[in-house]
């Protein structure tokens, strides 16, 4: 495999780094000149798994750490610098063996990079931001329902993270996409992202927050009103050493209900995973974060009197998906299979969501789509969103049908729920 790679450094944000930390040891030192900039960042690689990164550079080359914060394990980074700014860093353990190569971007406010595995198996995203302006400290991750005013109206579920990431999934129009984005100020009251819009332009938004129930929300520069429609905390339950990780991610509801259901899905799974990871984390292995388990549970929609959504979990060699319906009042949880008429109406339902326009243009893609079908069911104000089982390669897909279609899948006594 051939690998490109490149990292740009601006000449205003070398300028900029010329007053970032001190975070040079004496290995930094002894590989390079006379340091010209120097810049401690925290972020997480992989969506969850804390790290820290620390780079300094003489102009010629680069050196620095990528440490795991679960474990506090240093992998030393090198590599050559250039005149025109594009380089590759080797990362390499205590005992000078390969383990992988850091590459990436940085701006004024944050380090975009992908972390490969020595033996190109292995890819996962890092984002990082200058520790020096993370404000973010005692800020309490949430998930929000947010209904942004215009036309199309739209619905936006989104998760405030830790580091100032927020990622989720917006229903423009009745098109589904998920996005990802960072938090602007220290408490994440502003934050922005790039969605897909449905003239096929990309929606730059930015979201002010003016109060406890409304954002200021700008699309392009116009502005409407977005209201918060409902707030749950967040909980990620984390796991990790240098040779994986495990994390899960999910709302914290008020339920007994709930809270029997989440430990009978993840359970097993977090024990195996801690098994696997425990079994291989002596320094003299070889092995590098070559296990992951990772699940995320995910609202699609909710009003009054009810949470609908998916959780979904994956491991090395297998993942798995599945949706739910909580009733609030009555506090259950709505097995698929309890919600729709008959076991065939998902046949049905599936050639329907097929049928709508794809939003995509990508053969492979909707060959994949075609193959798999859409086998979850989540009911929504809007009607009936069909999903996809998760795939590690083409991730999922989600399309809405209409109410009057949805009527025909879902039992009558549960369209109240919904507004039907």
């Amino acid at each position: 495999m051939t690998m490109k790679f490149s990292f740009i450094i601006p000449f205003i944000l070398i300028c900029h780094l010329l007053m970032g930390q001190a975070v040079a040891d004496a290995w930094m030192e002894s590989q390079l000149g006379s340091i010209t900039w120097q810049e401690s960042y925290k972020g997480v690689l992989a969506d969850y798994h804390p790290i820290t990164l620390q780079l300094a550079s003489d102009q010629h080359q680069i050196a620095g750490y990528l440490i795991h914060e679960g474990d506090g394990r240093k992998h030393k980074l090198i590599g050559d610098w250039s005149n025109s700014g594009h380089f590759q860093l080797q990362e390499r353990d205590e005992y000078e063996r390969l383990t992988g190569y850091l590459t990436g971007t940085i701006s004024n406010d944050q380090v975009l990079m992908k972390w490969m595995s020595a033996d190109q198996s292995r890819l996962f995203d890092v984002k990082a931001f200058p520790e020096r302006l993370i404000k973010i400290k005692n800020f309490k991750p949430a998930a929000e329902w947010i209904e942004i005013a215009g036309t199309p109206t739209s619905f936006i579920s989104v998760q405030k993270m830790d580091y100032g990431i927020v990622s989720g999934i917006a229903n423009i129009g009745g098109h589904y996409a998920r996005f990802d984005g960072n938090c602007l100020d220290g408490t994440c009251s502003i934050w922005k992202t790039i969605l897909p819009g449905p003239d096929d332009k990309p929606w730059n938004l930015t979201m002010r927050q003016k109060d406890l129930n409304h954002y200021k929300a700008s699309i392009n520069g116009v502005e409407s009103i977005a209201t918060i429609k409902f707030i749950t905390p967040l909980a990620v339950k984390l796991f990790d050493n240098s040779t994986g990780f495990l994390d899960f991610t999910y709302p914290k509801f008020e339920s007994k209900e709930y809270e029997v259901w989440l430990q009978q899905k993840i359970d097993s799974l977090w024990k195996v995973g801690i098994v696997a990871l425990e079994a291989n984390k002596q320094p003299e292995d070889a092995v590098r974060l070559s296990y992951r388990t990772s699940g995320w549970i995910e609202i699609v929609d909710e009003g009054d009197s009810y949470v609908s959504g998916m959780i979904t979990y994956t491991n090395p060699d297998v993942s798995h998906r599945e949706s739910f319906l909580w009733l609030k009042k009555e506090d259950v949880f709505v097995p698929q299979q309890e919600l729709m008429n008959t076991p065939q109406d998902l046949a049905t339902a599936s050639a329907a969501a097929i049928s709508t326009d794809p939003f995509i243009e990508d053969e492979q893609y909707n060959m994949w789509l075609q193959n798999v079908g859409y086998t979850l069911v989540i009911p929504t104000v809007s009607g009936v969103a069909m999903t996809t089982e998760f795939n590690m390669i083409y991730g999922d897909d989600l399309r809405l049908l209409s109410v009057e279609e949805s009527k025909a899948i879902i039992k009558r006594k549960y369209w109240k729920y919904f507004g039907w």
